[in-house]
């Protein structure tokens, strides 16, 4: 397979071809000054440490700020923090504790870029991007389920265009040994800062979201299928079920909202769907031969050319595959690969469309890093 591979060498040079890569500004772009508290900049030969681990990554809209979730190590606890990089000096200029102790998932952004969500632990944690303030902690709602079950984790979230709702997954009550119970998406009231309705899902494994241009209706990813949702009431309807479609993981849909794109599981592992969003019937993308295959961080370019997705994620030989949305095909001369890293962790497609963000294992550290699509 041709490939066209990246060689990291993160010196002031390449940190300003970033820069014009993520904003379109010239040489002369001013570069913002650290919070007050801040690192300087961790620009390494590995790219921007970020943590111990990275859990997950978003980018602020106008791309000029990757928001990086990230465990750290403190004796046996491990502390969750959210480190802002500016994207333009590759500096670390703020970071915010979340939780002294726990586990998080990917962040979300608001299209105004001033919120961004994140679960950590079993809250959803809302934090204001322009004071580098947590809003909230808010748990979720009591999940109706036997004496003794547990609770399920929340998941996959996605925000209203208008910034008003954040809507989260949460996998059904499980029991060790006794079975498990359907879950369920959440919509949390930004102004409100609580949680304000639920929406009862036929699966119990509840994964990815997303929502079609304009918010008027959602996918969401379960164990069972992917249900098509109405969100233009306070509480989403369930519409119907996607036809043609299994076990579903991650879910990206095109800027048209035409087509969504999902990541098959179980059965359906190293499969991918295109789904037409005006009959919601899938059918098959591409699939793997040598199933299971190892695929995560689906994403449709900003224009709606291109589908990604990355391949073989916890290893050195990750790669980032890209395809055509117009033909189906494959485009093997525009696979990324070499990255340098131990094993990819998070990964988003920058504002414009002309950078990938990943964030990987190097050693003992996990690192940013910027490529060029």
């Amino acid at each position: 397979m041709n490939s066209r591979v990246w060689k990291a060498h993160w010196s002031g040079a390449l940190a300003a071809a970033a820069a014009l890569l993520l904003t379109g500004a010239g040489a002369g772009a001013a570069v913002a000054d650290p919070a007050p508290g801040a690192g300087t900049t961790t620009a390494t030969a590995n790219g921007t440490a970020v943590g111990w681990r990275a859990l997950g990554l978003a980018v602020s809209p106008e791309g000029t700020k990757a928001y990086v979730v990230a465990a750290d190590r403190a004796g046996a606890r491990t502390p969750v923090a959210l480190r802002t990089v500016d994207l333009r000096s590759g500096a670390v200029v703020a970071e915010l504790p979340l939780a002294e102790d726990g586990a998080a998932g990917r962040p979300v952004v608001s299209q105004d870029g001033r919120r961004l969500y994140v679960v950590v632990a079993d809250r959803l944690v809302a934090v204001d991007t322009t004071t580098g303030t947590v809003l909230s902690r808010t748990p979720a709602p009591e999940q109706p389920r036997p004496a003794g079950w547990t609770p399920g984790a929340l998941t996959g979230l996605a925000v209203s265009p208008d910034g008003s709702k954040v809507y989260a997954g949460q996998y059904g009550p499980a029991a060790d040994g006794q079975g498990v119970l359907p879950g369920r998406v959440l919509v949390f009231g930004a102004d409100r800062g609580a949680f304000t309705g639920a929406l009862p899902l036929r699966g119990h494994g509840v994964n990815g979201l997303a929502l079609q241009a304009g918010g008027a209706a959602a996918y969401v990813a379960t164990d069972l299928g992917v249900e098509h949702l109405d969100t233009t009431t306070p509480v989403p309807t369930a519409l119907r079920t996607v036809e043609r479609l299994g076990a579903a993981t991650e879910l990206a849909a095109s800027p048209d909202g035409l087509r969504l794109y999902a990541l098959g599981a179980q059965a359906s592992a190293g499969t991918g769907y295109a789904v037409n969003t005006g009959t919601d019937v899938a059918r098959p993308l591409f699939t793997f031969a040598n199933s299971p295959v190892d695929l995560h961080y689906v994403a449709v370019s900003p224009d709606g050319g291109r589908l990604y997705l990355l391949k073989d994620s916890w290893t050195p030989q990750a790669s980032v595959l890209a395809y055509d949305t117009a033909t189906d095909a494959n485009l093997p001369g525009e696979t990324l690969t070499g990255f340098g890293l131990d094993g990819v962790s998070a990964a988003a497609v920058a504002p414009g469309g002309h950078a990938l963000l990943l964030a990987g294992i190097r050693g003992d550290g996990s690192y940013l890093r910027t490529v060029a699509l």
